[in-house]
């Protein structure tokens, strides 16, 4: 009986182990797919000393220096109570602004492979829109991450490029969060055309592996989401995944293989 007892055990840990593991490896293999179709870059400013440009978009690396993305510039515009326009080219320079009493408003205009796409807002509402070659398309609830940071000022609005590694082509994709878990996005292609997508919940979002990748990169969401479940989005350490479900694997299988052995032999 005791025996028994054991087996099940056993059993039922192995099947949870290897349930996990097939999980782990579909979010892996899902992710190397869309990989392999598309390249996806956040667009990322250098923030790391006050007199560095904020008119450039870096691809971020695990050392400086980070690598500038090409054909991609930007331009900063706040407003005043008087009406009038500063520019804003340094990251010192836009902290100023952003803490400068007499302002009222900020735009931010990117320049992406001949189109320009404007995220503007007024201090006093809390809406941010978003314009494409000077015509409105949208606008998002405005959820301020860090004051006087230029990359994560917006916790809930981001911009990634997407470029087919066959064709060649790229287009230009706004992430706005409209909730927990729905957001709109917008893609701009290389003729300047707007194409706008509802997603009202992740169950529709993971429909789309690509799209799951496109809203991780653009950081629209408090944190990463998985392509079809949150198993592997956790910050990996000894008790998961290491000890379960690959060890457990192991010991659990062992001991069922082990006890059917012995089955055998008694039975022979």
């Amino acid at each position: 009986m005791k025996r028994i007892i054991i087996g099940l055990l056993g059993g039922l840990v192995f099947l949870a182990s290897s349930v996990t593991i097939g999980l782990i490896v579909r979010e892996y293999i899902s992710d190397e797919r869309s990989k392999a179709r598309y390249i996806i870059e956040p667009l990322t400013f250098d923030e790391r000393e006050g007199n560095t440009s904020i008119e450039r978009l870096y691809e971020v690396v695990d050392s400086p220096p980070y690598r500038q993305i090409p054909g991609v510039t930007v331009t900063h515009v706040f407003s005043t109570g008087e009406g009038d326009e500063v520019r804003t080219a340094t990251y010192s320079d836009y902290v100023s602004a952003m803490n400068d009493g007499g302002t009222t408003g900020y735009e931010r205009i990117y320049a992406v492979d001949g189109n320009t796409v404007s995220l503007k807002e007024e201090f006093d509402r809390d809406q941010v829109i978003l314009s494409v070659n000077g015509e409105f398309v949208g606008s998002f609830p405005k959820l301020i991450n860090l004051e006087d940071s230029v990359d994560m000022r917006y916790g809930n609005v981001g911009l990634v490029r997407k470029t087919d590694r066959d064709s060649g082509k790229s287009e230009t994709i706004m992430v706005g969060q409209g909730g927990p878990e729905a957001w709109e996005v917008f893609t701009i292609d290389l003729e300047g055309t707007v194409k706008r997508e509802s997603i009202p919940s992740i169950k529709e979002l993971r429909r789309d592996p690509d799209m799951v990748r496109t809203i991780n990169h653009s950081g629209a969401h408090r944190e990463s989401i998985g392509y079809h479940t949150q198993l592997s989005e956790g910050l990996p350490a000894f008790s998961f995944p290491v000890f379960f479900p690959f060890v457990t694997c192991v010991l659990s299988g062992g001991m069922v293989y082990g006890l059917v052995r012995k089955r055998e032999v008694w039975t022979s």
